[in-house]
C-alpha cells in the first residue's frame, strides 16, 4: 500500500496533509510537496517524516512571510549576480564609485567567488575569507614594503588593510543582499561578519599661521590653497567651479558639480559626492577680496581655477607646486584633503556648532561630521564643572 507524503498543493487535499504515493518503500520515503509564488510545485525527499514536516513548515512560513527563495535560483553563481548587481548600481552611483566597485570585484572578490553557487556560500566560509584576507600575504598581489630602522626598504608580512578587507567585504554582502531582494537566496549569509579594526587615526589640520605659510609657497596655486582651507570645498568640488558660481554680493559660492578621474575613463565631470548642491559661504574679508579679483572682467563659463590652457584644473598640476610647499612646511603628509579637513577643524575653533560644520563640508548629515571631528571637539569640561558649582551653590 502506498505510503504518505506531506503536501500543500490544494488539489491534493488540505495544506500539508498527508497523501498517498507510489514512492512508498523505495528509497526517501517521505516526499515533501509545495507551490511557490509561481504557481510550481516543488519537491523535496527525506528519509524521516520528522524532517519532512520540518522543511514543510518552514518553507510554509516563508512563503507566507515573503521570505522564500527557490532553491532551483540558488544554483546561479556568484558571478552572475555580482555583474546584475552592479549594474543596477551603475544608473544612481558615481562613476568613480562603480569603478571602485569593479575594481574591488576584479582584484579581490570575484578570484574567489566568481564560480561559486549561492547556496553553497555560508557564515563560515565568508568569515574565514575574510579572516584570510586579514592575515595571509598570500592575500595580496603586491608585497608591502617598509621602511626599516636604517631607512632601507623591507617587506611587511601581513594581509590586506583593515580598510581594504572591509570595501571588499562590504561589496560582497551588498551583493548576496541584492540576491535577497532577487530571490535567489532567503537569507544574507554575510550578516554579521567579524571584522578587521581600522586604525582610529587622527585627521590632520593646519593652524592659520601654516595655512599662510603654505599658500605663500605654493605659487601660481596660492590662492587655489588659501581658498580650500577657508571654504572646505573637496578638491573635486573646487576645480569644477565656475566663475559665475561665485556671488560676492550675497558672499556665497554655489556648489553643484564635481571632477574626478576615473581609471580608464579619464576625467569626468558629474555631481557632488553626495549628490547635493549646496551654498558655500565666503568667511573672511581677506577671501572676498581675492576671490573678487580673481572673478573681474572674466567669462561667467571659465573655470574659477584654470588649468592648461583654460581647461579644468587636474590634480597632477596643483599638487606640482603644493607639495614642494608641503616639504618645506614639513608638518607632515599634508594633502589636498588636509586643507578640508583644516576648514573643519578651524570652524569648530571658532565656536561652529557641529550641524554649521556639515552644512560647511557638505557631509550627508552631522553623524558623518561628528565621526570625523569628534577628536577636535573641546570637551569643555571646565566651563561644565564652573556651571553645576555655580548652580549647586544656589
Amino acid at each position: 500500500m502506498p505510503g504518505p507524503v506531506w503536501c500543500t498543493d490544494p488539489k491534493h487535499g488540505k495544506s500539508g496533509a498527508l497523501v498517498c504515493t507510489v514512492r512508498h518503500g523505495k528509497g526517501k520515503r517521505w516526499l515533501a510537496r509545495w507551490v511557490d509564488h509561481d504557481g510550481q510545485e516543488r519537491t523535496k525527499a527525506f528519509d524521516r517524516r520528522a524532517d519532512a514536516k520540518r522543511h514543510i513548515d518552514g518553507t510554509t512560513t516563508a512563503l507566507n512571510t515573503g521570505t522564500y527563495a527557490d532553491p532551483h535560483r540558488s544554483a546561479v553563481t556568484f558571478g552572475t549576480v555580482a555583474e546584475a548587481w552592479l549594474s543596477a548600481k551603475a544608473a544612481n552611483r558615481a562613476p568613480k564609485t562603480v569603478a571602485g566597485y569593479r575594481g574591488l570585484l576584479d582584484v579581490v572578490v570575484l578570484p574567489k567567488w566568481r564560480d561559486e553557487r549561492l547556496r553553497d556560500i555560508d557564515h563560515e566560509r565568508l568569515q574565514m575569507w575574510v579572516t584570510w584576507l586579514s592575515t595571509d600575504p598570500a592575500a595580496r598581489k603586491q608585497p608591502k614594503r617598509v621602511k626599516g630602522a636604517n631607512g632601507d626598504d623591507g617587506i611587511q608580512e601581513t594581509g590586506l588593510s583593515a580598510a581594504r578587507v572591509i570595501h571588499s567585504y562590504q561589496v560582497v554582502r551588498q551583493v548576496l543582499s541584492y540576491a535577497v531582494r532577487a530571490k535567489y537566496l532567503a537569507v544574507n549569509p554575510a550578516e554579521n561578519i567579524e571584522l578587521p579594526r581600522k586604525p582610529q587615526g587622527k585627521e590632520l589640520a593646519l593652524s592659520h599661521e601654516q595655512v599662510r605659510q603654505l599658500a605663500d609657497d605654493s605659487g601660481d596655486m596660492a590662492s587655489m590653497v588659501r581658498f580650500l582651507a577657508y571654504t572646505g570645498m573637496r578638491f573635486g568640488e573646487c576645480i569644477a567651479l565656475r566663475v559665475g558660481d561665485v556671488d560676492l554680493a550675497r558672499k556665497r559660492i554655489s556648489v553643484a558639480k564635481g571632477r574626478t578621474y576615473v581609471q580608464r575613463q579619464g576625467h569626468i565631470e558629474g555631481d557632488t559626492k553626495t549628490h547635493q548642491r549646496r551654498s558655500v559661504p565666503i568667511l573672511t574679508t581677506a577671501l572676498l577680496n581675492e576671490l573678487r579679483s580673481l572673478v573681474a572682467d572674466r567669462d561667467p563659463s571659465e573655470y574659477l581655477f584654470p588649468g592648461a590652457g583654460g581647461g579644468a584644473m587636474t590634480l597632477g598640476r596643483f599638487r606640482w607646486q603644493f607639495d614642494k610647499a608641503v616639504a618645506k612646511l614639513g608638518a607632515g603628509d599634508v594633502t589636498p584633503n588636509t586643507l578640508r579637513h583644516t576648514a573643519g577643524s578651524l570652524a569648530l575653533a571658532s565656536g561652529a556648532s557641529v550641524v554649521t560644520v556639515q552644512k560647511l563640508l557638505g557631509h550627508r548629515n552631522p553623524t558623518v561630521t561628528m565621526n570625523v571631528y569628534s577628536h577636535m571637539l573641546p570637551d569643555d569640561f571646565d566651563n561644565l564643572a564652573a556651571a553645576m558649582e555655580a548652580a549647586t551653590r544656589r
